[in-house]
């Protein structure tokens, strides 16, 4: 299938955190059950024709417009059975597609009781337009087992949002857009990411929505920010010390140092174990002042994590009420 004009990346962890997760999974059965994830899934391929595999990989692939706003999350795919399917569908039984079968039924999925088909042309679409996604000799790609697990697992987070009454307006979807792709010109996204103008308005919703959803999950998460680097010395020597350095890193300190004494409140806290007794209060070096930076920085990464832990926790609690079935797998 054609990609995009664009190189996406597939994370928007520099900017906020919000995620439909998007595994690379290489599988070769036809019925998928998705559970809670184990944290010794790496990225490993998957054997052919297996009947049980329980591990695949969690990382990231994607392509199209949905792949700038999109965090990785780790949910584990388990339980793999060979079998023909069990909602009566049979699949396409070729790689490619004419465009009179586009809407034969290439996947199903359960969720909450329900059930849901996913054809060629729904998953096609999850990513590109038909358009774009059309092959020299007029056919279509079947899309791959990734896109239809991806596209589900999509679905699953916007089902959950709008379960919550979540919402998004005309104003929040442009400034999502503008903050997570650098426009909210929809015309000029769908020529730059492949897709029609109003698929990218959908993937927009779609993603704000799950963003917000994130947002309720973990909360705290929208008032973390990441610390600022210490401006380096004009002079360009490391070893030049000023009070303003010594202001950059008490403030960063906080607690652990004694203001009305100047000194450190306790020999115990990361920043007194990176500085030690060197720093005064009155003045440092900017040498001190990145170390200080680098303490900073690991509480500020381990925190996001704890963050990371907590929707992954949450999205695969969704994702185990899942039971997808696939009618042929295709590269």
């Amino acid at each position: 299938m054609p990609r995009p004009k664009a190189s996406m990346p597939t994370a928007l962890t520099t900017k906020t955190a919000a995620s439909p997760p998007r595994a690379t999974v290489a599988m070769a059965a036809t019925m998928v059950t998705m559970p809670t994830a184990s944290p010794e899934t790496t990225n490993r391929a998957m054997p052919a024709m297996t009947s049980l595999l329980a591990n695949v990989p969690r990382g990231v692939m994607v392509g199209g417009v949905a792949a700038l706003i999109i965090v990785a999350v780790v949910a584990a795919v388990i339980g793999y059975v060979i079998g023909s399917g069990g909602f009566g569908g049979t699949g396409t039984g070729t790689a490619t597609v004419g465009e009179d079968q586009l809407d034969t039924v290439i996947a199903s999925y359960t969720y909450n009781g329900a059930s849901h088909d996913i054809t060629v042309r729904s998953a096609i679409e999850s990513e590109y337009s038909l358009e774009s996604a059309q092959n020299s000799d007029g056919t279509y790609s079947v899309p791959s087992a990734e896109t239809i697990i991806s596209t589900v697992r999509n679905n699953i987070l916007v089902s959950e949002a709008e379960s919550r009454g979540i919402e998004v307006s005309d104003d929040e979807m442009d400034q999502f857009a503008e903050s997570m792709l650098g426009s909210s010109d929809y015309a000029t996204l769908a020529t730059q990411y492949g897709v029609t103008e109003d698929q990218a308005k959908e993937i927009v919703r779609e993603r704000a929505l799950i963003q917000k959803l994130y947002s309720q999950v973990v909360p705290e998460a929208s008032t973390a920010t990441a610390p600022t680097e210490p401006t380096a010395p004009e002079n360009g020597d490391t070893s030049t010390s000023s009070a303003e350095y010594a202001q950059y890193i008490i403030d960063l300190a906080g607690d652990e140092w004694d203001s009305e004494n100047n000194t450190w409140a306790s020999t115990d806290g990361s920043y007194y174990l990176a500085l030690g007794d060197a720093f005064t209060g009155d003045t440092a070096t900017y040498e001190q002042a990145v170390t200080a930076y680098y303490v900073a920085y690991q509480e500020y990464s381990n925190q996001m994590s704890g963050y990371t832990t907590t929707w992954t926790d949450f999205a695969n609690g969704l994702f185990a009420n899942a039971n997808i079935r696939l009618y042929g797998v295709y590269a």
